[in-house]
């Protein structure tokens, strides 16, 4: 019998031998890693060879809902995709909402797995408990918008599609893997490696349904959670707006990074132009991911004009990666830009701090218009950023040279680039500045994922974003010592919940007891806060053991100057700020039973934690 919450079936696909082939998990791996990123790295921990090209046939692929997803939680409907990075060379995953992640339940399947390349192009079709590989010769070239409505002429308006389009399909590294006409599982680069296998999309229809141990007692439970979060400013602000709703408070505060991370708000004082009410002025239709209350999303549409676009709204990162990044103040643009990525399969951060950087190196001479094909690079040229959208999402022009990345394209261009690619680690950084809040940097820096706002710690409580009551000491941000231990309990305990597959929006605005006890409901196996922290304790040291396994020292990597104030600004609300990275590193080590000289788990740790195979890895045996 299934783990209630759980399909109990994971399935594994070969794809060179059209083998298909599924396996129940054991309890026990279900319960202590909660599925999401953390079943993902146990599976792919204990499955991968060392050092295998993550675009080549051994890298594994796979599609993971948590253990929460499908099923009446709040917000139970995400999933991540997990693989070997070709951006970082170490751990990858990448998160979506929408309706993919419970669909894939729904279709009676928890996880798949994917390996090996095929020979043609294919896509997986889930439906009712079964599998099947399917040639996919006339959706290749298609974009993440046809494919879904190939999708649902074939298999009906349930089915669900996460897909790539043409720059996953020639493995640019900018490419992502889309779901829901919009939604992204953006990070990592991990379209591109699903457009290495030949693998187009995911296809799941079906209406199976997990069981929950104790539905009076989560009924109740989640009454009072929803009226509880219903009370939380940031819910209200997002139930409203949206993530847009942030952008001009973002800007003016310096938490929004401006012209490739060199300016103030000084800088883009127009940023109410691409924000809250201007960004409904063109919503249509406000927009929830499978059951969620907050509903965030929204279809905008701008009829007329040259960027006369619809689709998914931009979301805060999108609007400051596009918009503040550019000192581009036209939302239209941005409308387009968004549209132009949701349907190609990019990542919409990393794709517009790509254009930054190209504006960037176009100002200082490094590039001039005989490289850019005769686009005036020149910042706030809308015009000029749209057309290099295009042009990435095509494959076409200077969009080859940059498709890859920021510090790809350094390397293509050389003539000093690298010192404007705004990277850490190979990912590009998102709109979140740590010369603001503090702590971002050690997130930045040391989760096996370098470069995520998604990765939590201590500057989610700086930034008034952590869950209520889950840190209740004081401190000053900018008083770097005595924050280790608040970032070890901020980070495990998201850690465990996205690995459960809640959304983070639910998570910072919920008490932190809402997860074990919603998970107690769910799989009749009761939790607690201190089983909450364990688990996550075990998903952060099994995923920074991965990385360690293939040669990524986190500790080793450098974050450009620029992000933590080397030099500061001059002026602003972070003028003269410098962040002390090592300091907060160092502290978190120490907080997580890590050795702060190396940044590898210690054996008695990775012992404690039940992590026997890779205390044998990292330590011998």
């Amino acid at each position: 019998m299934a783990v209630p919450g759980t399909m109990g079936r994971v399935l594994f696909v070969d794809l060179e031998t059209r083998e298909l082939r599924v396996e129940t998990p054991p309890d026990e791996a279900y319960q202590q890693y909660l599925g999401g990123y953390g079943l993902g790295a146990w599976y792919l921990y204990r499955l991968q060879r060392p050092k295998v090209d993550p675009l080549g046939p051994e890298n594994w692929l796979g599609f993971f809902g948590g253990l929460l997803t499908g099923t009446p939680a709040i917000t139970g409907n995400r999933y991540v995709v997990v693989g070997k990075s070709p951006k970082t060379g170490g751990w990858g995953d990448a998160n979506s909402g929408g309706e993919f992640g419970p669909a894939m339940k729904a279709a009676g399947f928890d996880a798949v797995l994917f390996r090996g390349v095929s020979a043609a192009p294919v896509y997986l079709l889930l439906q009712d408990g079964r599998a099947e590989l399917v040639p996919a010769d006339g959706w290749w070239g298609l974009d993440t918008n046809e494919l879904e409505e190939r999708v649902q002429q074939q298999y009906g308006s349930a089915a669900r599609a996460a897909s790539i389009g043409p720059p996953g399909e020639r493995k640019a590294l900018l490419a992502c893997v889309i779901n829901d006409r919009g939604r992204a599982a953006g990070r990592s680069g991990l379209g591109a490696v699903m457009g290495s296998k030949r693998l187009k999309a995911i296809v799941a229809v079906g209406n199976q349904t997990p069981s929950v141990a104790d539905p009076d007692g989560l009924r109740s439970a989640l009454q009072r959670y929803r009226e509880f979060m219903r009370q939380q400013g940031v819910f209200q602000v997002l139930h409203q707006y949206g993530t847009a709703g942030l952008t001009a408070g973002s800007v003016a505060s310096a938490d929004c990074p401006i012209k490739n991370w060199a300016g103030s708000p000084a800088d883009f004082p127009t940023a109410s132009k691409i924000s809250d009410d201007s960004v409904l002025a063109i919503q249509r239709r406000k927009y929830a991911c499978w059951r969620c209350p907050i509903g965030c999303g929204g279809e905008t549409e701008v009829e007329t004009g040259p960027f006369a676009s619809k689709g998914h709204k931009p979301e805060y990162e999108t609007l400051g990666s596009f918009g503040a990044m550019l000192l581009n103040d036209d939302l239209a643009s941005i409308n387009r830009c968004n549209e132009i990525c949701n349907r190609a399969g990019l990542d919409t951060i990393s794709t517009g701090c790509t254009v930054a950087f190209a504006f960037e190196c176009y100002e200082k001479g490094i590039l001039t218009d005989a490289d850019t094909g005769g686009l005036k690079l020149t910042w706030g040229n809308a015009e000029a950023i749209v057309q290099l959208t295009e042009q990435i999402a095509r494959g076409e022009g200077f969009g080859r040279v940059l498709q890859d990345g920021a510090k790809a394209a350094a390397e293509r261009i050389g003539r000093g680039a690298e010192q404007y690619a705004m990277h850490i680690g190979g990912e590009e950084v998102p709109m979140h500045d740590p010369r603001l809040s503090p702590g971002l940097a050690a997130s930045y820096k040391m989760d096996a994922t370098p470069g995520r706002h998604t990765q939590m710690s201590a500057w989610t409580v700086e930034a008034q974003f952590a869950p209520p009551g889950l840190v209740t000491e004081q401190f000053d941000k900018y008083k770097y010592t005595g924050k280790g231990q608040i970032h070890r309990r901020v980070s495990n305990h998201h850690h465990a919940s996205s690995a459960a597959g809640m959304c983070i929006f639910a998570w910072c605005v919920l008490p932190p007891e809402c997860l074990p006890d919603v998970l107690t409901c769910v799989t009749g196996r009761k939790y607690t806060l201190e089983e909450i922290d364990r688990i996550g304790a075990r998903i952060a040291a099994l995923r920074i053991a991965f990385n360690l396994r293939e040669g990524v020292r986190n500790i080793d990597i450098k974050i450009p100057g620029r992000v933590v104030g080397d030099p500061p600004l001059k002026d602003g609300p972070v003028a003269g700020v410098t962040v002390d990275v090592d300091t907060q590193v160092r502290e978190y080590l120490e907080a997580m039973g890590w050795d702060p000289a190396t940044g590898v788990p210690k054996k008695e740790t990775l012992l404690e934690l039940g992590l026997d195979f890779a205390a044998a890895d990292l330590h011998g045996k």
